[in-house]
């Protein structure tokens, strides 16, 4: 049996960058293309019976990135390539194929957050967060100055222009 897996994208970004935002516009766009969004499964706790999108929750994100990368395999398995989007760095994503970061200006990450309802202190913490991130990643694409239908565009290009071993699907 072969166990090669499909390839496997993992987008991140610090919140308010848009990685939910653009969720529609890839599952309408992303032709062949597995788009799972980690905040699916959040639900305030409700559907794991714990928070996870609060600093207490640390000690649990471990178990979460793990639980995800199972559920992200299973398509994979089949031959179907996955597009993950997440608040991961590429050290919490194992075995991804290619990272991407989704970056905007803090202007207007903080303006975004603001209206979520976030306080000063949470947006301190997210743009923290988006200065750490820039550090880590090679390829980004800006969220500042498109809908998400472009910012979805601008993905799949990336997804596109990276290298696979094999002529597989993408």
């Amino acid at each position: 049996m072969d166990d090669a897996l499909a390839p496997f994208y993992a987008v991140s970004g610090a919140p308010g960058v848009g990685k939910t935002s653009v969720v529609s516009a890839l599952l309408g766009a992303a032709s062949g293309l597995v788009v799972m969004d980690i905040d699916e499964l959040l639900e305030d706790g409700a559907l794991l019976g714990v928070p996870i999108a609060v600093p207490e929750a640390r000690p649990v994100w471990p178990a979460y990135r793990r639980m995800w990368r199972r559920i992200v395999d299973m398509p994979r398995r089949a031959g179907h390539p996955v597009l993950l989007l997440s608040p991961d760095t590429p050290e919490d994503v194992e075995g991804a194929t290619a990272h991407l970061l989704l970056d905007c200006s803090d202007e207007v990450r903080s303006e975004r957050l603001r209206g979520r309802g976030w306080d000063d202190d949470e947006i301190a913490g997210a743009l923290e967060d988006a200065r750490e991130y820039r550090l880590l990643f090679g390829d980004v694409v800006r969220t500042d100055d498109a809908a998400p239908s472009a910012i979805a565009e601008r993905i799949l290009e990336w997804v596109d222009s990276v290298p696979r071993l094999d002529d597989g699907p993408r």
